[in-house]
């Protein structure tokens, strides 16, 4: 995770306006580092991974800087451990924010959306977010020109998906509550076109893309 943000800041001083490259971040939750076929799994075939491997480069050794939610995402985008941004608690899931949470990450840490917006990026997240779900948390708030997902996961709001009986699970369009519950059953394929959306708008500028799935 601190090396995406020590990648993204070389890119910028080995490389002009010109070819500054685009980035597209895909972080899966509960996936494990041998499920995908490129990395061995016996039954599981991920054609589309395997791909971007082949075409890319492949890693083979991982450390994640946390094994739940909140603090693993804010890892991710600030380069820090959950520690030093205030994500991080005593228990096995602490830094985790609830639904009802009246915090997120603290707006004093610097997301990587945030270091390519003075580049000329735009930048976009879709999917979970699990940084606080008010206004000055959500990613508009935190770099991003646009989002769409749900602010936390998926068990934590009402839903025909779940046993969660109290808010029903808000999906998001930017600021702005455009389904609740959420249709769970038809969200990944949104997703994915909201992202390939994204991409065919901003195919001639760069570009920062970050899909959370859920």
């Amino acid at each position: 995770m601190i090396l995406a943000v020590l990648l993204i800041v070389e890119a910028f001083r080995v490389t002009s306006s010109v070819d500054l490259p685009n980035f597209v971040v895909l972080f899966a939750d509960d996936m494990g580092a041998g499920d995908p076929s490129v990395y061995g799994h016996p039954t599981i075939r991920t054609p589309n991974i395997d791909q971007l491997a082949s075409d890319g480069i492949r890693f083979t050794q991982w450390y994640s800087a946390f094994h739940v939610c909140s603090p693993s995402r804010a890892a991710l985008l600030t380069g820090r451990l959950p520690i030093r941004s205030g994500c991080a608690g005593s228990g096995p899931t602490g830094g985790v924010f609830i639904n009802t949470a009246v915090g997120g990450l603290p707006t004093n840490e610097t997301t990587i959306p945030q270091l390519l917006k003075p580049k000329g990026y735009a930048t976009a997240a879709v999917g979970k977010w699990h940084l606080g779900q008010r206004e000055e948390f959500l990613p508009t708030s935190r770099g991003f020109d646009e989002y769409f997902g749900i602010p936390y996961s998926d068990d934590m709001g009402a839903s025909a998906w779940t046993s969660e009986t109290g808010i029903p699970l808000p999906l998001l369009h930017n600021k702005t509550v455009i389904e609740q519950p959420t249709n769970l059953g038809t969200l990944t394929q949104r997703y994915a076109d909201y992202c390939h959306d994204f991409i065919e708008r901003n195919k001639d500028n760069h570009f920062f893309l970050y899909m959370a799935f859920n």
